[in-house]
């Protein structure tokens, strides 16, 4: 991987070669499987506990499996998938935030602002990577 003299900004980073792009594409994918796998493991246990957790119940299995999709084709640098899944946290969480008092949210606040900020890095990497990908493919192709 390429490094930079500069210091790597996980919250806002600059993409001057692919590797750049592919370590923040990748921080999207580990925020959609993070989740993922934090929403199929909150939905097993409301199952056996009858009851919703934190919002969640036994019908969230679908987000997880959204988010798991989502997770694949970020992987895959799926700009459309990066952006679909930008938009599914947003509107989760919007809708998290509304249903909820703020006060039984507590650590939710800064985990969201964290995932928002790799999304969003996912969104801008995604697009960085296919720019840089088809201007290298531009500068090696030979004139006959």
């Amino acid at each position: 991987m390429a490094t930079r003299s500069e210091s790597y900004k996980w919250y806002w980073p600059t993409f001057g070669n692919v590797a750049d792009a592919v370590q923040a594409s990748n921080g999207a994918f580990w925020a959609a499987v993070f989740c993922a796998t934090v929403t199929a493991l909150f939905a097993t246990i409301s199952i056996f506990a009858h009851v919703g957790i934190v919002g969640i119940t036994a019908s969230s299995y679908v987000d997880a499996v959204l988010f798991a999709l989502v997770a694949w084709r970020i992987r895959r640098r799926s700009k459309a998938f990066a952006i679909i899944g930008l938009a599914l946290f947003v509107l989760e969480k919007i809708f998290q935030y509304t249903t909820q008092p703020l006060s039984t949210l507590g650590f939710s606040v800064l985990l969201s602002i964290v995932l928002l900020f790799l999304f969003i890095n996912g969104v801008r990497g995604n697009f960085a990577y296919h720019r840089l990908i088809s201007a290298n493919a531009a500068d090696m192709q030979v004139d006959v």
